[in-house]
């Protein structure tokens, strides 16, 4: 496969992303990494642009057609910026890239446009440049995972193509589910985002999961529809959380574009749960929407309807309109919000000395007032909820509820 074509496809999972995009709102998400020493902007922009070579998919920007939105090739080298305190706020995509890398004293944060990659993707991309600056600053020996890739090697063509239409089977079917509630707030000005997060012990909170049988995704998707539970004032509407799923850990490939899918988890309103019946409830529901053949009808369904003979003949400037509303109904109406886990990070011995800490924070959405991601790193789960509203009260039951479980917390905020 030639990796310098002028323009290619997005793949099936980012088709939806351009149509969601708004005069102030644009779907990101941003990954951060702290060093233990300032860092040097011109050894950083060095390495950027020197491992952009392996990295293909990412010198592309976004241009719509007249059917279809597609990728276009860049020819100018990406800048370094300055961070904000504010960070993922919207920007224009057209002749620039899909992320933006972005520094303070020792940190390193890069926020990526979700119709360039996912959370895995992303990783993959910071890992790799911060494995490189620190080679060409401290002479440090690089090593090699799957998630720092060696920049001399070709990139592969399954790193490069839309996997979904690899994987996708002949019969498929989109979810229909019932509306969720949501919480409500009052709405922060557009160009602001409030950020809270909360660092435990990695070890103390799967002591208290395993107690309990479950896993820390569990135990902790469980806690979250127990405090909006107590939030919801009788809703006759389910409480759901959206959890994504990282579909490489289903099918062989190494993409390094969009290939994850999602499972919708909650409660009905039927009665006040305890923590041990949700925790069963969530046990049950995961394990029968992960399997396969599940996640294979939904990412089918996906994939023929942008195959459909009718939508691909919809000219772009229409179609967009019909997906933003597809998107809306179908997507953010369905749940109350999104828990997203990187799962625990593993550094070789040589680079982790240099690292402190690491972040994973979803932007804004349009119909949810409040994301929440998790990440491990160095014995630390970091759990970071990001809202468009004011009101903090979600987040400060959620770790109260984890104060009293006998968790202990540490709380930052960008406020």
């Amino acid at each position: 496969m030639k990796h310098d074509k002028d323009w290619i496809k997005l793949d099936n999972a980012a088709t939806i992303y351009p149509a969601t995009i708004k005069r102030k709102y644009a779907a990101l998400f941003r990954l951060t990494i702290t060093l233990n020493e300032d860092i040097d902007r011109d050894i950083l922009s060095e390495s950027l642009i020197y491992i952009l070579k392996r990295f293909p998919t990412f010198t592309y920007s976004l241009k719509e057609g007249f059917f279809w939105c597609y990728l276009e090739k860049i020819k100018t080298n990406p800048k370094i910026e300055n961070d904000s305190n504010n960070p993922m706020i919207r920007r224009d995509f057209d002749k620039k890239y899909l992320f933006r890398v972005r520094t303070y004293k020792n940190r390193i944060a890069i926020e990526y446009f979700h119709a360039l990659t996912d959370g895995t993707g992303g990783m993959t991309f910071m890992l790799s440049l911060v494995s490189e600056y620190l080679h060409r600053k401290y002479k440090m020996k690089k090593e090699y995972t799957n998630l720092i890739l060696n920049i001399e090697d070709e990139p592969s063509d399954d790193e490069c193509n839309d996997a979904f239409l690899k994987y996708a089977n002949h019969k498929g079917a989109l979810e229909h589910e019932k509306k969720a509630f949501h919480l409500k707030g009052t709405k922060i000005n557009d160009n602001m985002i409030n950020i809270i997060t909360g660092i435990l012990d990695i070890n103390q909170i799967k002591k208290i999961a395993k107690k309990k049988n479950a896993t820390i995704t569990e135990y902790i998707t469980s806690v979250l529809l127990l405090n909006l539970q107590e939030l919801s004032n009788n809703t006759k509407k389910e409480i759901k959380i959206s959890i994504p799923i990282n579909l490489r850990n289903l099918y062989d490939t190494k993409t390094l574009r969009n290939f994850s899918s999602y499972v919708n988890v909650g409660i009905t309103n039927e009665k006040n749960y305890t923590l041990k019946e949700v925790i069963s409830i969530v046990k049950n529901q995961l394990k029968e929407k992960t399997k396969e053949e599940v996640i294979n009808a939904k990412i089918t369904g996906n994939v023929n309807l942008m195959k459909n003979y009718f939508i691909r003949r919809i000219p772009m400037f229409i179609k967009k309109h019909i997906m933003s509303y597809i998107e809306s109904v179908m997507g953010d109406g369905y749940i109350t919000t999104t828990l997203s886990n990187l799962g625990n990070i593993e550094l070789p011995t040589n680079m982790k000395k240099y690292v402190t800490d690491m972040n994973f924070i979803l932007g804004k959405s349009r119909g949810k007032s409040t994301a929440i991601t998790m990440i491990g790193y160095n014995n630390k789960l970091y759990i970071t909820f990001s809202r468009n509203i004011e009101e903090s009260e979600f987040e400060r039951l959620f770790f109260t509820t984890l104060s009293k479980e006998g968790i202990d917390v540490l709380i930052e905020s960008n406020r």
